[in-house]
């Protein structure tokens, strides 16, 4: 019975996350592939887009996460008002 109650134990240990995750970002950010834009608000909202190699864009983006393109080639993003 205590191997049992042990090995419960240490597989909770296993499947509980050792950090809390960070909070994602409001507005331009980027990681190893892509770039993104995150609205914290309620509302649709209108972003300028930078491309370092191609035509710059402006886009409508609801809130959460949207995918802008890959990173390095999306280099900024910025609100500019409502959609």
């Amino acid at each position: 019975m205590r191997l049992l109650t042990a090995l419960a134990i240490v597989a909770a240990g296993l499947v509980a996350p050792t950090a809390t995750a960070a909070a994602e970002p409001c507005g331009y950010w980027y990681d190893e592939t892509y770039a993104y834009y995150s609205h914290c608000g309620p509302t649709k909202v209108k972003i300028d887009v930078d491309v370092a190699w191609g035509r710059d864009y402006t886009a409508c983006v609801k809130p959460g996460r949207s995918v802008l393109g890959t990173w390095p080639q999306v280099t900024n993003a910025w609100y500019i008002g409502l959609c």
